[in-house]
């Protein structure tokens, strides 16, 4: 999915200006790639920053975590202005973003620039039992739309009087239902 920087620019906006943080040198930061379309170009907002070649998380004061957190290929750092000069520096790079505050997966404007982490997709985390119960789930929605088709098929043919696919169909019904 491809997000353009005006969305990008729009939604930190409305970040700074709606969620509050415990460091200000985090608006300070957000502020900056509000201001620099070229280094925004390269953000990507995420999930997970943590399992990313080069990412970071903010968090809104409510949460209880770090407020901003920079993770570069395995390694954890919270000093804000070694992270602005990493952001600064290496400007060509993929930075990806991880956006933690209250409500997020109720806001329809964060939700709308959300990407797919590609260092840990989510459908690749989903568990075994999750996917068992979903395909369960569509076997059991297709058995009753193939059972509700046959019930329709059954009606005509008897509209038709025609009792040999009225037996036909019938048999399929039974079979399908034991």
């Amino acid at each position: 999915m491809f997000v353009n920087v005006a969305e990008k620019k729009e939604f930190l906006i409305w970040l700074v200006n709606n969620i509050s943080f415990s460091q200000r040198e985090v608006l300070w930061i957000l502020n900056y790639l509000i201001n620099h379309e070229a280094i925004l170009n390269n953000v990507h907002f995420i999930e997970q920053a943590d399992k990313t070649v080069r990412g970071i998380k903010v968090t809104a004061r409510e949460m209880d975590d770090e407020p901003i957190r920079l993770f570069l290929s395995g390694k954890e750092f919270t000093d804000t202005d070694q992270i602005f000069h990493e952001i600064r520096m290496n400007w060509k790079e993929a930075l990806y973003v991880e956006c933690v505050f209250e409500g997020s997966w109720q806001n329809s404007q964060y939700l709308s620039i959300l990407e797919d982490n590609p260092y840990a997709r989510w459908n690749e985390q989903v568990s075994e039992d999750v996917i068992d119960s979903i395909n369960a789930f569509f076997a059991h929605e297709e058995k009753q739309a193939k059972a509700a088709l046959l019930r329709s098929q059954i009606d005509l043919a008897l509209e038709d009087n025609d009792y040999g696919a009225f037996l036909e169909l019938t048999d399929e019904l039974n079979r399908l239902n034991k």
